[in-house]
């Protein structure tokens, strides 16, 4: 049997208490993801970018 995308569609449907466990577990890695600090390079790119950002921008004092 061949199979392709514009003849047949696969649905996977999962049960409630699948469901509910999946997005526990999609929650838990986001806040634990969320709580590590941004590594050094980021930290510095991001500090580069607000300094250059800041002396491009026009004083309106």
């Amino acid at each position: 049997m061949m199979m392709n995308g514009k003849n047949q569609t696969r649905k996977s449907e999962v049960g409630p208490e699948v469901a509910r466990q999946i997005d526990e577990n999609l929650k838990r890695l986001y806040a634990d993801g969320a709580s590590e600090d941004l590594p050094d390079t980021l930290t510095q790119l991001i500090d580069a970018l607000r300094q250059k950002e800041s002396r491009s921008r026009p004083s309106h004092d």
